[in-house]
């Protein structure tokens, strides 16, 4: 018995067969599902032309210009279907969407080390099935590889806050955040932006923030950007810009056209959207922050980006739940090392606690394979 369990505890501590089982249990649902012709097909139908038109910067639909996105998603799009010569929707998903998903997952398991086996495949298992983690690895939309490549600038923050000084680990960043905006936005400049300027300011530490937002930094963004618009501006001239970087950034986020909602509508649809563990990672982490309970500085420094972006976006006209995705993993660590650090001897979490956590979780899972199995239009 005891040589079983140490063989599974070997298997599980190596996240790549963690991430196997998730994907064999969601290969159901990827492959019985159909495109939404809202967003799903739209993207395809915008590769379409700009392969048939030859566009590259700058993307059309119908005929008329569609500046709402950046091109990177799209050039991925157009890769594979250059490459398979038709699309292949349960591909697209797996590689765009469900890969982006084990990355996010990977990059916290990874920043989780001391957390322990056993707490870290909980946590891990939670995120994977929040509601929105789990819808956004799941449909074809840019929101999840967003969230990876914000979640790789903030660890590659994290390692250069802690000492890393190397003028490489700087460029990554800077890669890492364009990438972000190159996905989907100003959202990928504005999450590691003022969560790392909010977790700096908390610490009295402002003086540090040239260790990543130095000289080479803002030099990378500007020259990546500057070959992204620039050309834009050939392919499409000024209206397309004025289009992108004005109509697009500003008229969303004071007065939008799309999905605006009032101030208030974060505060009730993200107990849905991180649903149903935002029952207890939101509480836990209000908790821990009140009670200076579990307060690393890791744990500090996700709740603080976390709160930050959150304000930020509340400020924002334009809302929508899957917004908040990029903050979701931060959330669910920090309250995950709470608990962990709750257990200190004297009120020791009982062992119900954490396999109660993976009993929901894989009982989340397998509902919503069961239910995207038999019910496909489940995303429509």
């Amino acid at each position: 018995m005891e040589t079983k369990r140490t063989l599974l505890s070997r298997l599980l501590a190596d996240g790549r067969v963690r991430y196997c089982l998730c994907f064999l249990l969601l290969l159901p649902l990827l492959l019985r599902r159909d495109l939404t012709s809202g967003n799903e097909l739209k993207y395809l139908e915008i590769v379409d032309e700009a392969l048939s038109d030859g566009h590259f910067w700058c993307l059309y639909l119908d005929g008329a210009a569609y500046a709402d996105k950046p091109p990177l998603y799209f050039w991925l799009l157009m890769a594979c279907r250059r490459l398979l010569g038709f699309h292949s929707a349960p591909l697209l998903v797996f590689l765009f969407s469900m890969l982006p998903a084990f990355g996010v997952l990977a990059i916290f398991d990874r920043w989780s080390s001391g957390l322990g086996l056993r707490w870290r495949i909980v946590a891990e298992a939670a995120l994977l099935t929040t509601a929105y983690f789990l819808g956004g690895a799941l449909v074809l939309r840019m929101d999840m590889l967003m969230t990876f490549f914000i979640t790789l600038a903030m660890w590659l923050f994290w390692q250069i806050d802690r000492g890393g000084r190397s003028p490489g680990l700087q460029a990554a960043f800077a890669v890492a955040v364009f990438l972000a905006i190159f996905t989907k936005g100003p959202v990928g400049f504005i999450f590691p932006l003022a969560g790392t300027l909010a977790f700096l300011a908390s610490e009295r530490r402002l003086r540090d923030f040239r260790r990543a937002w130095g000289w080479r930094t803002w030099l990378i963004l500007l020259a990546l950007c500057a070959i992204w618009w620039g050309g834009a501006y050939l392919e499409g001239g000024r209206a397309y810009i004025d289009n992108l970087l004005v109509h697009q950034t500003f008229g969303r986020a004071v007065n939008s056209f799309h999905h605006a909602k009032p101030w208030y509508y974060y505060l009730y649809t993200i107990w849905y959207a991180m649903g149903p563990w935002a029952l207890l990672t939101i509480p836990v982490a209000v908790w821990g922050a009140v009670r200076r309970v579990g307060m690393s500085a890791s744990v500090r420094f996700s709740l603080v980006a976390s709160a930050a972006f959150f304000l930020i976006m509340t400020a924002f006209s334009g809302k929508l739940q899957i917004y908040l995705l990029p903050m979701f993993g931060f959330v669910n660590m920090a309250a995950f090392h709470i608990l962990r650090a709750a257990d200190d001897g004297t009120r020791r979490w009982p062992r119900r606690v954490w396999t109660g956590a993976c009993i929901v979780a894989a009982i989340m899972l397998l509902a919503c394979t069961a239910a995207g199995f038999f019910f496909p239009d489940i995303f429509q």
